[in-house]
């Protein structure tokens, strides 16, 4: 009897959906993610290859309120440009982040999603845990989305001020890591 349960428990406990993140694990963390692209940008002075890296540090309280910062750093053809941003957000409630567009965040069982719209294309990052307590992991991933029918993404802001199309972008890397406090 052990053995045959041994078996049925291990392939139960296999196909079981994984634990829902909560929000008292995320009030004992901080999340940081490093998402690097390849991207080919149009600007009023002309297009370019570019590469930008987006560094998101968060801290969520139990209440959902999620607070940070976003520093977005791009290679120009007048060498690199940096900007930082703070991050104020609420779990399920639509917001207006200062980088300009929409955003939402949401729990998704052992993810935490945010979706951001821009003038045209958006963003969506998947950030998803294992583990719990001190063993609390993340990995994360965080493309550059196009609508149906578009060829380019456009936003009104961009790192060196005034808008941006991305005429291609693409997801080299992205990293997580907690921080615990």
């Amino acid at each position: 009897m052990i053995r045959s349960c041994t078996a049925a428990c291990g392939l139960a406990l296999a196909t079981m959906p994984a634990a829902a993140i909560t929000l008292e694990d995320l009030a004992a963390v901080t999340v940081e993610t490093q998402s690097v692209y390849d991207a080919t940008v149009r600007r009023a002075e002309g297009d370019f290859k570019s590469q930008m890296t987006v560094v998101m540090k968060m801290q969520a309280d139990a209440e959902g309120r999620i607070r940070g910062d976003v520093t977005r750093t791009v290679s120009t053809p007048f060498g690199p440009r940096s900007r930082s941003n703070p991050m104020f957000a609420r779990i399920g409630k639509p917001g207006e982040p200062q980088s300009g567009g929409a955003g939402l965040w949401l729990l998704d069982g052992d993810k935490l999603v945010l979706l951001r719209a821009l003038e045209q294309g958006g963003f969506k990052m998947e950030i998803e845990f294992k583990g719990s307590g001190k063993t609390l992991t993340c990995t994360a991933r965080a493309p550059l989305v196009r609508e149906d029918g578009a060829t380019e993404i456009k936003s009104q802001q961009s790192v060196v001020g005034g808008p941006v199309t991305y005429l291609n972008a693409t997801e080299k890397s992205t990293k997580c890591r907690i921080i615990r406090r």
